[in-house]
């Protein structure tokens, strides 16, 4: 390595910035190669979270079509409760909805520096209830983070996204691993017979 480094020095200027605009080069597509996975990955969620909602428009229009003399609660309850966020009030879904997303944040090696309820929302005649967090971690931490909370049950969806990068860059050069920062608004749905206050698509 230390003669590599002496030829480099030794070598004419034409070349030592040669390797210097490759390497830098190098850098910027890497760092433009996250980026563009990151967007391919939520990308590839909105057919997923467009199958959640027609699924959940449905069981709203069959309930609401029934009679509710006819409505067997017990049984459309055990039938849906994979779909529904766990809590009698918007307050208490997004408690639980806090701790859900600070277990999977620690245990994807994410860091939550802060994290807040957002005012439910209609999606397709369906309620969400959700909460807006800040985290930061690794490329990885930030692909399992996502991964995690939109595949597991109940799912949830991201409205919102703003990722970049953290890392301080010496001489056309990262200084460590790619690190991100980031904040994300989930959402998720609510049992319709829960009543929540109105809110409105963002």
């Amino acid at each position: 390595m230390t003669e590599l480094l002496i030829t480099l020095m030794n070598a004419p200027k034409a070349i030592q910035r040669a390797i210097a605009l490759a390497i830098l080069a190098a850098f910027t597509v890497s760092g433009i190669g996250c980026a563009f996975f990151l967007t391919t990955f939520l990308s590839d969620k909105e057919a997923r979270i467009e199958d959640m909602r027609s699924e959940l428009f449905r069981f709203n229009e069959i309930i609401a079509r029934r009679p509710r003399a006819e409505t067997a609660p017990i049984e459309a309850t055990a039938e849906m409760a994979h779909l529904f966020l766990e809590g009698g009030t918007a307050p208490m879904i997004q408690a639980k909805l806090q701790e859900r997303v600070n277990a999977v944040a620690s245990a994807s090696g994410a860091i939550v520096s802060s994290i807040s309820g957002s005012p439910p929302i209609e999606l397709d005649g369906a309620a969400y209830v959700g909460v807006r967090v800040d985290f930061e971690g690794s490329l990885r931490s930030f692909h399992e983070v996502l991964r995690q909370l939109e595949t597991t049950e109940p799912s949830l969806i991201v409205r919102q996204a703003s990722i970049r990068s953290t890392n301080m860059v010496s001489q056309g050069q990262l200084t460590e691993p790619l690190q991100l920062a980031g904040q994300i608004m989930i959402y998720g749905a609510t049992d319709p017979a829960i009543q929540l206050s109105d809110g409105k698509s963002p």
